[in-house]
C-alpha cells in the first residue's frame, strides 16, 4: 500500500507535489491560529470576570467627614439650606431647601462626587411662603459604579484671620464645622486638638475659638446658614 502511494507521488506532476507539501503546513498554521485565538478569548473572559468581581466587592472607605464637607460646599455653591443631615451606615438622609434649578444642579453634582453616590429617593414640595422648594434625598453609598467623573469646582468662601506673634504671621481659614470637628487651613481639627500652637477650645454652630497662652481667636463661618447644626 505504501509503495503504491509512493509510486503515485513520484509520478505526479510538480504542481501536485507542491500542493501536497503545502497542505500539511496550512493545516498546522490553521490549528495554531485557532488555539491561539481561543486562548485569548479565555484570557479576556477571565480578566472580565476578575474586574467585575473587583468592582462588585469594592466598599466605600473614604472619610465621611470629607463627604459631609463636600455636601456642604455644594450646598453653599447652589445656595441650598441644609435642614437635616443624618447618616445610617452607608446611607445619607438629607433634607434641605432651595430654588428648583439649584436643587437639580445640586443633585447632579452629588452623583458626580465619587463612584459610590446613588440617589435612591427624592421628594420635593414647594413652600408657598418662601417660594422655595423643600426636598428630601436618600444617598446610597453601598455599591461601586463606573462613572465618568468630572472635576467639581466649589466656590470658596471663608473668613481669613492673620495673627502676628513674635514677628511671625500666622493665617487661619475656616471652611466647615461638623460635630466636634472644624475644617481649618485645609485640615480637620478635633476639639481640644492644636493647630499652629493654638488649641481649639470651643466649637459652636457657626464659629470656633482658638486659644494659646497670649491670644484668643474667633473664626466665623461665612454664609453660616448653610451649615448644619449637630446636636
Amino acid at each position: 500500500m505504501l509503495n503504491y502511494f509512493n509510486n503515485n507521488f513520484l509520478k505526479s506532476n510538480k504542481k501536485t507535489k507542491i500542493e501536497l507539501y503545502i497542505l500539511p503546513l496550512l493545516i498546522c498554521v490553521f490549528l495554531y491560529l485557532f488555539f491561539l485565538e481561543k486562548g485569548k478569548n479565555e484570557d479576556v473572559e477571565i480578566s472580565s470576570k476578575l474586574n467585575y468581581e473587583e468592582f462588585y466587592n469594592k466598599k466605600f472607605e473614604s472619610s465621611f467627614l470629607e463627604f459631609f464637607s463636600s455636601l456642604e460646599k455644594l450646598a453653599k455653591k447652589y445656595e441650598i439650606l441644609i435642614l437635616k443631615n443624618e447618616k445610617d451606615k452607608n446611607i445619607i438622609l438629607l433634607k434641605a431647601q432651595g430654588k428648583k434649578q439649584s436643587i437639580l444642579n445640586f443633585i447632579k453634582d452629588i452623583e458626580n462626587l465619587n463612584n459610590f453616590t446613588k440617589i435612591d429617593f427624592f421628594n420635593m414640595n414647594k413652600n408657598e411662603e418662601t417660594k422655595n422648594y423643600i426636598f428630601e434625598l436618600k444617598i446610597n453609598l453601598n455599591k461601586y459604579y463606573i462613572k465618568n467623573l468630572k472635576e467639581i469646582k466649589y466656590e470658596k468662601k471663608y473668613e481669613k484671620v492673620i495673627v502676628t506673634q513674635n514677628s511671625q504671621n500666622k493665617e487661619f481659614r475656616i471652611n466647615a464645622i461638623v460635630d466636634d470637628f472644624a475644617f481649618i487651613n485645609e485640615t480637620w481639627i478635633k476639639k481640644n486638638e492644636k493647630i499652629e500652637d493654638y488649641k481649639l477650645i470651643k466649637i459652636d454652630r457657626n464659629f470656633v475659638v482658638l486659644s494659646n497662652e497670649s491670644n484668643e481667636i474667633k473664626l466665623e463661618l461665612l454664609n453660616e446658614e448653610y451649615f448644619k447644626e449637630n446636636n
